[in-house]
Formats: C-alpha cells, structure tokens, sequence
C-alpha cells in the first residue's frame, strides 16, 4: 500500500503508524519462523480468532487501527471461508506495531484463548471427550483433524504424536507445513491441559527443524503425569478362562478384518486381507512404502518411525490407481516415491477417488514379528467405490463404512435439493434486495427535492426536526417575481398558466445548481433563493448576486413564449442578515427560514423595478469588505421597513470579470448526487423525462398543435436566444441597468 495513497485520507498519526510499521517490519524480511512460503490459503477459523482477540484485549479502535497498518480490508472472517496464509502474520505483526506488545507473547497469548473461541462454534465440547488423559488427548488431535475434515474439506492440519512417556511427562512431536505457530500451539496446550485436565505445563524447547516444506518441533512437556503407572492395570487383574484357552487362527482374523495389510521388518508385505486381495492381488511380496504412500501422520515410512508412532492413525493411498489388467488384477508402475508424494497432496478430489485410500491403525505382532496395519477404505460415495473396484460385501459385516456409504448417496441427493432451494431463497433475496436499493433511491430522491441533503441525511440518522434547527449569523437571500404576473394570468388559461412557469422554473432551477445556492421556496410566481445555509459560505453575497444576475439573463432569453405574452419582465431583490432555518411540518415538511431578514430581503424585490436587481446596504457593504470593485453598483433612495425604519439601497449595474465557481460542497442540489441511475427512478422526479410523458407534457403538446404555445425548448446546451435587438453589440462586462444592455448581452452570447 502506498503512503501517498494514504496521506489526505486517514489521520496523520494512522499514516505515521503505518510507515513506521512498513520501515520497522517489512514482510519481505520478516524472520524466517513466521513466514509460509507457499502462497496456499487457510480457513478462516484462526483469523477470525486472531480479530476476537485483538478486539476483545485492546478494543474496537486499536483492531482498526491494526487493519489499517496490515492493509486488510474484511471486518469479519467467515470460518469455513479460505484467506490468505499470510493474513495472520500481517495481523500479529501489525498488532505488535500499534500495541508494542512482543510478537511471540502475542501468538502465545492467543493460544491460550483458543479454547474459550471454540465455545463460539461449539467445538470445545469434541475436546471434553477426546481423551480421558492428557497424554491420550494428545494423540488424539490427529483424529480430530480428520473429524474436522467434514467441515473444512480442504483442511491441512499439523501432526502432533508423543514419545518417551513417563511420570514427569512426555515429548511432543508438532509438524506443520505453516511456520510461525509455535508460541500460537504452546499457548493452547498450556490452556487446554489447564480447562480440562487441571494440569499444569511446563514447555521446554529442544529442537526445531525444517524438513521437506515442513516445520519440525520437539518439545519436552513436563507435568505430573499421574496415570502413567495405571496403564494396563484393568488387563492385569482380569481372570478370564477364555483368555487363556480360545486362541485365534489367523485366517479367521483376515476374515474379521478384510483390509488388513501385514509386513515384516524389511517393509515386505506378507499378506494382505480378502478385500484388498480382490483389486490389489499384485502386492503380496512387494515393499508397502513403494505400494502405499504415507499421507499422515507426517513421518518417514520407514519402520522404525511407524514404532515410534503406533497410537496414530495412519492415513495410506495407493500409489497407482486402481486399473484392473485382462485378468482383474492390478498393474503398478514405480516412480520416485518423494515426487509421488508432493503430486499427491496437489491433487484435485476427483483424481484422489482413482486411488485406493486406506484409514487405521498400526500394530506390533511379536508371534509374527510383524506389523499388522488395519484399515478400512475411505469411501465418500458410492461413484467412488466404483472407481476403486469395491463392492458393499467387500467391507466386513461390522464395518460401519457400509451404512455411511450408502447413507452418503440419500444425504447426498438432500443436500442438492437443499442447496437448490438456499440458491432460489439467495436470489429471490438478491432480486429482493435490488428492489429495495431502488426503491430507496427513489425515497432519497424525492427527500432531496424537498430538504437539503445535508439536513435529509440528518432526520435519516434518526434526528429529529428541532435538532436540524440551526442559527446562521451570515446568510444572503434573494426574491424574484415576475412584473404584471396577475394580468398575466387573466389572459392565460390554467393549463398554460402552469407551462409558463414550468419553464421559467425549469431554467432558474439549473442557475442555482450551478452558483452553488440552495431555493428555499416558490408561492405562484415569487421564487425565493439562499446562500450560506444550510451549507456556510464566505462568498454568500457574491454568489446570489451572481445568480440573480443570471435569472434576468434567462427571463431576457424567453421572448415570444406565446402570443399573449411577448416578453418576461421579473424584480429581484437582495438582502443578508441572519436567520433561523429548520424543518417545519410533518405530512409535507419543508425547510424554512425566519428572521427579519427574510421581510427585509422581499422588501427590496417589492420595490425594485423590472428587470433590476435591488440590494439592501448590508448586502452592499458585505460585497465591498470582501472584493471592493467587483460589482458596480447605482444608488437609490432610501425605503422604510417597518415602524419607520429606514435602509438605504443599492441597483446593480455591472460585474467585472467571470462569476466565482462555488466549491463542491457548498452545491446543496435537490437531486441526488448519482449520475448513473435508472430512467424508472428518474419518472418519479421529472415526470416526462424518460419515454412515458407526464401530464404536463402532453398538455404542451396540445397547446403547440393548436398554435397557443411557442418557445424554445431547453436543451443541455442551453437555449437559443432570441433577442428583441437585431443589432449583436458585444459587451465586455454584464451591465445589468438598462433593458437594452440585457438583450444586448443575451443576444451577444451563444449558449
């Protein structure tokens, strides 16, 4: 991430972290123990315990603080979605660079919350029934990987097996192909054999490793192991005749166990079970480390190794698939085991199921001087058996792989009906939620023609309309209305009357979009326009009067509009001061302004006179602190307001130089911002806008037909102008005093 992308956009001392953490600590020279080469993914059970913890310990603000440093983006981590392995580590990292806390206390600290985050999934209550001791808990975690494979399919679990046991403790073998989890594994032993077997561990470091992609860590954990010496008592006291007089022949064990494979201490198979004899005839003889490959636990196949590690569960597969040659029996084909081994563990599933897959235990027979493995085929579905060459009596009667594979296919046909439906529900809630947003847009749309969007998106976070209430101490406001407008209604009937001024409306409308003022209110032909609320502005007075001068450009530019109106003459009038603005009602609400600077500022436009524009002296002066020269102005007679108060006025002559472009932010349009939204959404507003024509346009069209309506329309390049002075005199400034200098100037211009 780039700190200039940065700088302007977060807080400086974020971005002071941030550079800090990247010259401090930057990934590509972290220390080899926390670095995962491979760029693998991992689910995101261990992340979502990381952020847990991070917000629980430190609190909301430090974790977004901790995201921002590391560059992640989610807030929450799903448990059965797949991130990046190098996630973690950013975090740790990160957290170390905001809190200062040492990385391996953190990854430590953590460990030792694991078990409480389970609770979370309820997973903690597999650990309760795991193992009776702590020795056995620990041998059993391999098998509890392979539980969790239901859940996290694509799971790559480390190894943990125990050796040289004893009444002080034992030594811990933990292999695992990510590094950077060791002080993560200690703090969860030490809190597991704490929760649940109310021991106390003590870890001692003897050795690490790192072998074929893998991370090997031995550990001496001392602890007082008081069922050590317990061990085989309950056989010992046993005295059972049975015992001593049945003894097993070994054809009926092969029975017992049709996928039995035995060998002998050169790895030479001697003999193999019934089941696996009917697709694998070929093997007897042959050595089982170039027959099977080991997938776990993560051990040489050698047999001294297997000894040492005869309480795991070993997983085999098959190193050719199973093809059976003109007589049904295997054919091998033996490669380099090591290369075998690595295509193995990148294979997809649906090439592993041509693979015969094995799943047991290993025993010492020292009447054989043998090792027995006995396994059992590890079968998903019934295509999968196929695959492989088995049949539902290959398995022994007591074999439960008989009722999972056939309940597998039912549970398997449940899942695509209930995975169909979820997928139905998802888009009917996708469609639904489409609607919504548009539905919603519209609403915003309607909200922002009717009130500030600032002061809308106020009520919407649940303020209330005395809360939007505000003082502005500095404000200019503008009245226009249009001169004779009465008699001009007397010649009109109601339908032109309401075109005559749509259009004129339709035009001041897209002056105030562009001067950066807000229109507070129109009552018949008298239009009232703000500046400095409820966005504040220092060029309040600057901008109405830009637009104001604006409004006789366009009221210059509708000529001949029909026959009984030849031309448009309107008054504007000018005032500042300050107001109160805030909401009013409730059915219909409205954002209002009080104060005597509203009756101030429509007594200038009752006594201005066509086609001018009269400013109040406050105005006048406002203008002249700010930018002496910009605006020439005439002066008038002074005008009571009330009660024999008097206030001098000012006509408006001429501005020098280009208007003032207001900023952004000072735009408080009544449209919503979006610029890409659909022509239904636009329907709502502007009625005519798209294809369908609103009332309003048909009736046009009607009173053009009949000759009683003729104008211009207003296009997005403006509107043609058509000027009562055939005589274009260009002039260089805008000189607002006489009639003939409007149609001069308006004339003069192509817009």
């Amino acid at each position: 991430m780039c700190i200039k992308t940065l700088q302007g956009v977060y807080p400086p001392e974020m971005v002071h972290s941030y550079s800090g953490f990247r010259s401090s600590c930057p990934f590509s020279h972290l220390h080899s123990s926390y670095i995962f080469i491979s760029p693998a993914d991992m689910y995101g059970l261990i992340i979502d315990h990381i952020a847990t913890y991070i917000k629980e310990k430190y609190g909301e603000s430090t974790w977004s603080e901790v995201k921002f440093v590391s560059g992640v983006t989610e807030d929450t981590f799903q448990m059965d979605k797949k991130f990046s392995e190098g996630l973690p580590h950013k975090l740790i990292w990160a957290c170390h660079d905001v809190t200062g806390d040492p990385v391996d206390e953190l990854m430590a600290n953590i460990g030792t919350s694991f078990y409480k985050f389970l609770g979370k999934y309820e997973f903690n209550k597999v650990l309760r029934i795991l193992g009776r001791t702590f020795p056995q808990f620990l041998n059993g975690l391999d098998n509890l990987h392979e539980y969790l494979r239901f859940t996290f399919p694509k799971l790559k679990p480390p190894s943990f097996y125990c050796e040289h046991e004893s009444r002080t403790g034992l030594t811990l073998h933990y292999r695992s192909k990510r590094r950077g989890f060791l002080h993560y594994v200690q703090g969860q032993i030490r809190n597991i054999a704490k929760e649940l077997f109310q021991t106390e561990v003590v870890i001692e470091l003897l050795d690490v490793e790192h072998d074929m992609n893998l991370e090997h860590v031995i550990m001496r954990l001392h602890f007082n192991n008081l069922d050590f010496n317990r061990k085989g008592t309950a056989y010992r006291n046993m005295n059972d005749s049975i015992l001593e007089k049945v003894k097993i022949t070994s054809d009926i064990f092969f029975d017992i166990f049709p996928f039995i494979i035995v060998f002998n201490r050169g790895m030479r198979i001697r003999n193999i079970g019934i089941g696996l004899l009917r697709v694998m005839a070929g093997v007897v003889g042959k050595k089982i480390n170039q027959t099977f490959l080991l997938m776990r636990p993560f051990i040489r196949f050698r047999w001294e190794e297997i000894m040492l590690h005869s309480n795991n569960i070993f997983e085999l597969i098959s190193c050719e698939p199973i093809q059976e040659d003109e007589d049904g029996l295997l054919v091998y084909k033996h490669t380099d085991i090591d290369q075998m081994t690595e295509e193995r563990h990148r294979m997809g599933d649906v090439e592993r199921e041509k693979f015969l897959s094995l799943k047991g235990q290993m025993f010492y027979m020292e009447e054989w001087e043998s090792i027995c493995y006995v396994g059992i085929p590890v079968m998903s579905h019934l295509p999968q058996m196929y695959k492989s060459g088995l049949f539902i009596n290959d398995f022994a009667l007591h074999d439960s792989s008989r009722d999972l594979v056939l309940a597998s296919t039912q549970q398997a046909a449940e899942l695509k009906l209930l995975l169909h439906q979820e997928a139905q529900k998802s888009r009917n809630m996708r469609e639904n939620m489409n609607r919504l947003k548009k539905e919603r847009r519209r609403t915003d749309k309607l909200l922002y023609q009717m009130l500030p969007k600032s002061v809308a998106n106020q009520l919407r976070n649940g303020e209330s309309a005395v809360a939007c209430c505000e003082r502005f101490d500095s404000v200019t406001i503008l009245f226009t209305d249009i001169v004779e407008f009465t008699k001009m209604c007397s010649s009109l009937n109601p339908l032109e009357v309401i075109e005559f001024l749509k259009v004129i409306y339709t035009n001041f409308d897209k002056v105030i979009d562009v001067h950066g003022v807000y229109k507070v209110e129109t009552i018949g032909d008298a239009y009232m326009v703000v500046s400095g609320a409820p966005t504040k502005t220092e060029h309040d007075a600057e901008f109405i009067l830009d637009c104001a001068s604006q409004f006789l450009i366009e009221a210059g530019k509708m000529v001949n509009m029909n026959a009984k109106i030849p031309r448009i003459d309107i008054r504007a009038g000018v005032h500042s001061g300050a107001v109160v603005a805030g909401v009013v009602g409730l059915s219909m609400p409205r954002y209002c302004l009080f104060g005597e600077t509203v009756l101030v500022a429509n007594k200038m436009e009752q006594n201005s006179s066509p086609m001018k524009i009269l400013v109040s002296e406050t105005t006048h002066n406002k203008i002249e602190e700010s930018d002496p020269g910009l605006y020439q102005f005439e002066m008038r007679e002074e005008i009571e307001i009330k009660d024999d108060q008097t206030i001098q006025t000012f006509f408006v002559v001429s501005r020098h130089g280009p208007p003032r472009v207001p900023s952004p932010r000072n735009c408080e349009s009544r449209q919503d911002d979006s610029q890409n939204e659909e022509e239904d959404d636009d329907d709502l507003i502007f009625p005519g806008k798209s294809g369908r024509k609103s009332p309003t346009s048909e009736a046009e069209d009607e009173l053009k037909k009949k000759g009683q309506l003729s104008f211009t329309p207003v296009s997005d390049a403006g509107i043609e102008i058509h000027s009562r002075n055939s005589n274009r005199t260009p002039r260089h400034s805008q000189d607002l005093t006489p009639r003939k200098s409007i149609t001069s100037i308006v004339s003069s211009s192509k817009l």
